[in-house]
């Protein structure tokens, strides 16, 4: 593909304010105008004035972030005050170096405190944070873990939807692609608390830890091996209500399954009478026959259907 900058319909990106100025013009040029417009040399004053402009509109981030923190660790700060300042270093660390930055000015002293926080928005707020922090930056990652975040974050998976949502999106963050933090996870109980989540009411969470589930499954044969030793095809399997409509909650349990079956094992425990799984996942099928919302019920249920009862004697088609 050519590159943008040899086209010679679309500018060249500004490099200077000269440039910068050139390139305003051009972008503005009326198409009804009689005569192109010429660019004049900028006099000194001009320069001065539009340079100090632009420096008025800089931020220093490092001293953003200072000031939002000294807002969060002043206890007469009020709540509102503190969630916004929260959402306030949100916008700064999405730059992977601001984020780096935020450890290193001694971001990790206002984390405990908002995991804590009784008020819903501060607690939310730090959990997005966290996440924020967390996602695909090791050196974060490390920071958490330093912290010791994992066991609060386990806790707030119990606490109310909005909360116990956002707290399994911050785990997730922390754990993935990063063996250390997924180490300390599981052995703080961390695949028992994933179960436990997929079998919520909770939708949200729900569709957040089987993501978790499936994305460490898939990565790493050990975990899902750990998965099942924990029981998860028969806790899962227990939990498979047929219904002749849509239910987000059928097709997650559905969709897990699909993912414990990759592993021999897991096609075993599929096969075990008493789980009633076949006669489950039939009903799925002749529920849901011909509804295109139900389509994905279906594509799991006949993906199982093969995989664990291809035949009378219950054997697999691998």
């Amino acid at each position: 593909m050519a590159s943008g900058g040899n086209n010679p319909e679309r500018p060249r990106q500004p490099r200077n304010l000269q440039g910068l100025l050139k390139f305003a013009m051009e972008a503005t040029e009326a198409e009804d105008a009689p005569h192109p417009p010429q660019l004049e040399p900028m006099d000194e004053e001009r320069r001065r004035f539009l340079e100090e402009a632009l420096k008025s509109l800089t931020v220093d981030v490092v001293q953003e972030i200072e000031k939002a923190m000294r807002t969060l660790l002043d206890t007469a700060s009020a709540e509102e005050d503190k969630a916004e300042a929260i959402e306030t270093i949100i916008d700064f660390v999405q730059d992977i170096d601001a984020a780096n930055d935020f450890f290193k000015v001694g971001g990790s002293s206002i984390i405990q405190p908002g995991l804590d926080s009784q008020n819903v928005e501060v607690c939310t707020g730090t959990l997005r944070l966290v996440a924020e922090l967390a996602q695909n930056n090791p050196f974060c990652q490390q920071r958490l873990l330093e912290a010791n975040v994992l066991p609060r974050l386990i806790e707030l998976l119990s606490g109310e939807a909005s909360v116990a949502s956002q707290a399994m999106h911050a785990v997730s963050c922390m754990v993935r692609h990063y063996e250390p933090c997924l180490a300390a996870f599981i052995a703080i109980g961390g695949l028992e608390c994933i179960l436990g989540c997929i079998q919520t009411d909770n939708e949200k969470l729900r569709i957040k830890s089987s993501f978790l589930m499936s994305n460490l499954c898939t990565e790493f044969a050990a975990v899902r091996d750990e998965f099942i030793k924990l029981n998860a095809v028969e806790r899962v399997a227990a939990s498979i209500r047929p219904s002749k409509d849509y239910e987000p909650k059928l097709e997650t349990a559905l969709s897990t399954l699909c993912v414990l079956t990759e592993n021999e094992e897991a096609v075993r425990r599929c096969q075990n009478a008493s789980l009633k799984l076949k006669s489950k996942l039939e009903s799925v099928q002749k529920l849901n026959n011909g509804k295109e919302e139900c389509q994905e019920q279906i594509e799991y249920s006949n993906i199982l259907l093969k995989r664990c009862f291809a035949d009378d004697n219950g054997g697999t088609d691998r």
